[in-house]
């Protein structure tokens, strides 16, 4: 789900550097003492990884982890009733979609704890239109750089298990493949290329993005860019609405040393044309490492050897909060 972030308030978006072990830090996540790593299940929805959250010792929730998100972000109006609201700071999100750009109102101090893993003095943003996720009542919200930023985060999607280890200290197991990431903002960007059917090859600053159900995903704001094969559809929704688009294919998507053979790319008219997303309808199958503090990717094949989509008419549009 790419949030593009008007921040109104930074000061609630700082962490601590302090160490991940031996006490709490000021603010931020981190693992209790003699911890070293956790590892738990995860539920799915839209193909997305769905972590088991609770806030304040008593507010149960399932909230997306999604790469492209700067908060911890929760959709309904009922939320305002649970928390702390500053009466004048909040925050605007325009991301993707046809619609307004929406405001979220912010709570500047809670505890939040995924499994063993902790955090303290985490700010919650709370949009009340709800209507993102439509009748699918299992999915409270969404998190992600406040996490990221703390730990290397392995993902295994067969299993759907989630380990959390301490960046620093952390290194990639011999049996991915390393692929360098950069980190701009509060997102992890890859320099990969597509070569497409025609033979015609582009550079992409591709983003991953673990808050999308969608593939890969191209952006252009010249509608002669691209020679699509499908005529003009909903590709998905975004939080500011429907994600309207068509579909391209390629033939491979070339990631480091790693090869992505045969996906359809989602076209879609953008401001932002140099920035491309690789989402969970890729990813959902390969077992993948991310470490944003020491700036790698890892990728292994793990339901199969490619990681072909489906054809695009046996699956529902997707959901991504951008």
């Amino acid at each position: 789900m790419k949030i593009l972030l008007s921040i109104l308030l930074l000061l609630a978006l700082t962490f601590s550097l302090s160490p991940l072990h031996g006490f709490a830090p000021t603010a931020g996540f981190f693992l209790p003492d003699s911890v070293r790593q956790v590892t738990l299940t995860y539920k799915r929805a839209f193909n997305l990884v769905l972590l088991p959250v609770i806030i304040n010792d008593s507010i149960r929730l399932n909230l997306i982890l999604d790469t492209g998100c700067s908060n911890l972000v929760l959709f309904g109006k009922k939320f305002t009733n649970m928390f702390d609201i500053h009466p004048t700071k909040g925050i605007e999100f325009s991301g993707l979609g046809s619609g307004k750009a929406v405001v979220g109102k912010m709570s500047l101090s809670n505890k939040v704890a995924i499994g063993g893993v902790q955090g303290s003095r985490i700010p919650v943003v709370i949009i009340e239109n709800q209507k993102l996720f439509g009748s699918h009542m299992g999915v409270d919200g969404i998190i992600g750089y406040d996490v990221f930023i703390k730990f290397e985060i392995e993902l295994i999607p067969s299993s759907q298990t989630i380990t959390f280890r301490p960046a620093f200290t952390s290194d990639l197991s011999a049996d991915y493949t390393r692929i360098p990431i950069r980190v701009e903002g509060s997102r992890a960007f890859i320099d990969a290329s597509v070569l497409f059917s025609n033979r015609q090859q582009e550079d992409l600053s591709l983003m991953i993005d673990t808050g999308s159900s969608l593939g890969l995903l191209l952006k252009t704001n010249d509608g002669s860019r691209y020679r699509t094969h499908s005529r003009r559809q909903i590709l998905g929704r975004g939080l500011n609405g429907s994600l309207e688009g068509s579909y391209i294919a390629t033939e491979k998507l070339l990631l480091g040393k790693v090869e992505l053979i045969g996906l359809d790319a989602g076209v879609i008219q953008s401001p932002w044309p140099t920035k491309a997303s690789l989402g969970m309808g890729v990813l959902a199958g390969y077992a993948f490492v991310l470490n944003y503090c020491k700036g790698y990717a890892g990728l292994k094949p793990d339901i199969g050897p490619s990681a072909r989509l489906a054809k695009r008419s046996q699956k529902p549009p997707g959901i991504s909060v951008l």
